[in-house]
């Protein structure tokens, strides 16, 4: 019996491009069988892992998708080339894979079918079964770092933690980019500091560390301290851990050019527990307290027209 599947994959920040094995579609041209599965577990993990909401795009397509295993009419190999050449931002599709197998003389073809659809669900879907990736298992260094601070009550109440930026929030004369930083706080100035993942790929890591330098930028440029006479400090941190391949080490050595001369320092950790532990003591140290509190008390710090800040200075 010769059947074709293809893996639905999810992007929960398209901008990334990282997609994630979230669904399974298998046909047979011979019955006209269809079986569609998701894992919606699999979808909130890594949604809860990443800070991503739910989104209604997602599950709008999933209805629909799901739909065709009771349609009047088949779905065929073609409709899932097409679907191969479909991307809506959000999920996309492989191209589909023949699978042949054979089906005993007593046995029933749509339960063979049903069995062997199973077995792959679980090998390339089901977290149960399959190999978790690296950060699906919590490994990245800001969820490591979030883990540890939940931990330290103080620090929640000092710092917001994985603290994402909206534009509309801010009454400035420039855009914050919509960004989100491992924590953040103020007094006088901006402390805040963001982990970039090493592990991932070269063009994401690079797209990350020129992100998080644009917006440590607009944010010294609107608030710089001098009023108050206090330091910004604002940190582009590592973890040490990840420095075992060339790679990492290349993606660390940018990092640590890019920042020479800048008002903003690069911060490598080589201890996790110990550095949130150093963290917890200088926001003390400072009087820090959380940005979303802070920022309602401060005024913006108007930057001359020859000196905007553009994503494409980096």
């Amino acid at each position: 019996m010769k059947t074709y599947f293809t893996i639905v994959q999810y992007a929960p920040n398209p901008h990334r491009e990282e997609y994630f094995g979230i669904g399974l579609i298998m046909v047979s041209p011979e019955s006209g069988e269809v079986i569609v599965r998701f894992s919606r577990n699999r979808i909130n993990r890594i949604n809860n892992a990443l800070n991503i909401r739910k989104s209604s795009l997602l599950e709008s397509a999933i209805k629909k998708l799901e739909l065709f295993e009771k349609a009047p009419k088949a779905l065929d190999v073609k409709q899932l080339e097409y679907l191969s050449a479909y991307e809506n931002g959000v999920i996309r599709f492989t191209h589909p894979k023949p699978l042949v197998f054979d089906v005993a003389a007593e046995a029933s073809p749509s339960e063979v079918m049903a069995e062997r659809f199973d077995r792959l669900y679980s090998k390339l879907i089901d977290d149960g079964h399959e190999t978790r990736s690296r950060a699906l298992r919590g490994q990245e260094p800001g969820t490591v770092f979030r883990k540890y601070a939940k931990k330290y009550r103080e620090l929640g109440a000092r710092l917001d933690i994985c603290y994402k930026f909206a534009s509309d929030g801010f009454e400035a004369d420039t855009l914050i980019p919509d960004i989100t930083v491992d924590f953040i706080g103020g007094n006088g100035a901006i402390y805040c500091g963001n982990f970039i993942d090493l592990k991932l790929q070269p063009a994401t890591v690079q797209k990350n560390i020129a992100e998080t330098q644009f917006l440590y930028k607009v944010l010294l440029s609107l608030f710089d301290g001098e009023r108050e006479h206090m330091q910004p400090a604002c940190k582009i941190i590592i973890d040490d851990s990840q420095l075992a391949d060339k790679q990492a080490k290349q993606a660390m050595h940018s990092i640590e050019r890019s920042v020479n001369g800048e008002p903003y320092t690069l911060q490598r950790v080589p201890d996790m527990k110990r550095y949130v532990e150093s963290v917890y003591e200088e926001v003390k140290a400072r009087n820090v307290e959380k940005f979303t509190s802070w920022i309602k008390k401060q005024q913006f710090k108007p930057i001359p027209e020859n000196r905007q800040c553009s994503l494409d200075e980096f």
